[in-house]
């Protein structure tokens, strides 16, 4: 009885939360509620650290709320550009699947997302990184630079630059490498840098804000772009696909309701424990294996929270070099927690910060499939739970690489 009266509660579930398939923009609200429709905002207004920008609703694949710091987004363009700042729009206006109209005010939104299709094709362009890690491509708009260097002012014509770095240094600011090979190190003559984004309007940004440009660099972008419809893909396994399940995340062995959200039951701990296992000879048959755990610093997390913390970007920043720099090497992302709270919590929560870390490397470039997050809970500590500051050394992840 029960194999058949599941699929009409899911299938009912389905049309109740997705009457028809349409625009793939997903509105996830701060209480919890997944609404499906279209986004109607033309445009989103954003403060970031280095200048106001616009970012127009054709452009937009996702915009998330950060907790690391208040009023804090983090926004994705169609073709991968990446912005943060303040979100200064008072409300979205977002229009359901079933033809509801609703105007949400901005505190009260988690995150928008886009299903984005369309053909890719590579593209050559000016990469820009800034030293909050927003990264965008586009045109430098500068048409020379003048530099101070060894007492002599050189001026640089941007057809000839292969990279810019913008250092610290007490007797220098900026690394210049042309495209014969020649480094030059000085002082740029000008604060402002010009620049005109790829999805955004052209803005000048002070020479403080920017870390590296780089010229001449491939990129993919969508040749067209158009939204999907609701795929049918099921992400966590449980048998609702992607669209209609409201908690996308379930644990495996969490029973669920007909909405895919799990129930106030706990797990076993031989479940939990056979989890575990089962997750990490997955691992093991992609050999990865822990012969260069202590390569690099763990990742470590607030209590109950699964948010990177921007002082350790420079430490996944660097794994991506390598990981970039040797296309044929693995790594398993190993995620922990403390011992406060219920097992099959801190397992859950444990698979988030692996995920969280993983879609940071993705976002860098790096292959999926090179990729393997696995959760611990609290059954591997790396320091005693007695104590606040042991805790907060097993709220971590950890890598584990393998060419």
């Amino acid at each position: 009885m029960n194999k058949v009266v599941r699929p009409l509660i899911i299938l009912a579930a389905f049309f109740l939360i997705c009457p028809h398939l349409g625009q793939a923009d997903i509105l996830y609200i701060k209480n919890g509620d997944k609404l499906f429709g279209t986004i109607q905002n033309p445009s989103f207004t954003v403060q970031t650290p280095y200048g106001k920008i616009s970012i127009k609703n054709e452009f937009l694949k996702s915009m998330t709320f950060e907790n690391r710091s208040v009023g804090r987004w983090l926004i994705r363009s169609i073709n991968n550009d990446q912005f943060s700042g303040t979100w200064l729009d008072s409300s979205l206006r977002f229009v359901q699947d079933n033809g509801v109209a609703k105007e949400i005010e901005k505190e009260n939104v988690q995150r928008l997302k886009r299903e984005i299709q369309g053909p890719s094709h590579p593209i050559t362009t000016t990469i820009f990184t800034m030293k909050n890690n927003d990264r965008f491509s586009g045109k430098f708009l500068n048409p020379g630079l003048k530099i101070r260097a060894d007492y002599l002012t050189k001026a640089v014509q941007s057809d000839n630059i292969n990279r810019i770095e913008f250092i610290n240094d007490y007797q220098a600011d900026i690394k210049i490498l042309l495209n014969n090979g020649d480094l030059i190190i000085g002082q740029l003559d000008s604060n402002q840098i010009r620049m005109a984004p790829d999805v955004v309007s052209e803005f000048s940004v002070a020479k403080d804000d920017l870390k590296t440009i780089q010229f001449n660099a491939p990129k993919m972008v969508l040749k067209e772009f158009s939204g999907t419809g609701r795929s049918e893909k099921d992400s966590d396994g449980d048998g609702i696909p992607d669209y209609a399940d409201l908690c996308s995340d379930t644990p495996k062995g969490v029973k669920i309701n007909p909405y895919s959200c799990s129930k106030k039951t706990a797990i076993a701990s031989a479940k939990a424990v056979k989890k575990i296992n089962a997750r990490r000879a997955k691992s093991t048959d992609h050999s990865i294996h822990e012969n260069r755990s202590g390569d690099f610093k763990n990742i470590l997390f607030d209590f109950n929270k699964y948010e990177l913390k921007p002082q350790y970007y420079s430490v996944l920043d660097e794994i991506s070099s390598v990981l970039t720099q040797n296309p044929k090497m693995k790594m398993e992302i190993q995620g922990h927690t403390d011992n406060i709270g219920a097992e099959y919590y801190n397992q859950s929560l444990s698979e988030k910060r692996a995920q969280i870390v993983k879609n940071y490397f993705v976002s860098k470039g790096i292959e999926q499939d090179r990729l393997f997050p696995v959760g611990f809970g609290f059954a591997m500590n790396n320091s005693s739970n007695g104590t606040e500051a042991g805790r907060a050394l097993n709220r971590r992840v950890q890598f584990t690489l393998q060419n």
